[in-house]
């Protein structure tokens, strides 16, 4: 369904904030993804577990073999800087390794959703199942991941995590 709006940016952010209210008062998942030009809000039915995405704002990932990849924001555990490369851990096993700086993810993905420990990594808040001062404990599955904290980004990370709404 397509919302058509001619309007004045004032009355876009009110109608804006009034469904992002809606969704928050009725607990439905969702993704508010800032591409540059403006805000999409996805939505996602089910649970956390679910794989399945009524979203219709997927990424387009340029891998950095130059192989092309559509990828949901609910499929990506978390995303880990390995050898000058970012790479993103899927929920079906898979590594995608892209040339993006981390930078590039903090813009892409919703902020109430991604989260960052440390320096080297964004997390799915989703998926995350335990925070200690020096690990965050992922989990998809029976599946676990873990990965570093940083004393800088510990504090910011833990108050993202306990205001989620996942």
């Amino acid at each position: 369904m397509n919302l058509i709006i001619d309007s004045n940016t004032t009355e876009i952010n009110k109608i804006k904030s009034n469904i992002i209210d809606f969704l928050d008062n009725k607990g439905i998942s969702y993704n508010l993804v800032d591409d540059g030009n403006s805000d999409k809000i996805c939505i996602s039915f089910g649970n956390k577990d679910c794989k399945e995405s009524f979203c219709s704002s997927s990424i387009i990932v340029l891998a950095s073999n130059k192989d092309v990849y559509r990828v949901y924001p609910n499929e990506i555990i978390y995303i880990a800087i390995e050898k000058r490369k970012s790479v993103l851990y899927l929920t079906d096993d898979r590594r995608i390794e892209t040339n993006y700086h981390l930078d590039h993810w903090k813009i892409v993905l919703d902020k109430r959703t991604f989260a960052q420990p440390h320096y080297s990594y964004i997390v799915n808040l989703n998926y995350v199942e335990e925070v200690t001062k020096e690990l965050v404990t992922l989990g998809y599955n029976k599946d676990e991941y873990k990965v570093y904290t940083s004393s800088r980004k510990i504090g910011a990370f833990k108050k993202t995590f306990m205001n989620f709404k996942g």
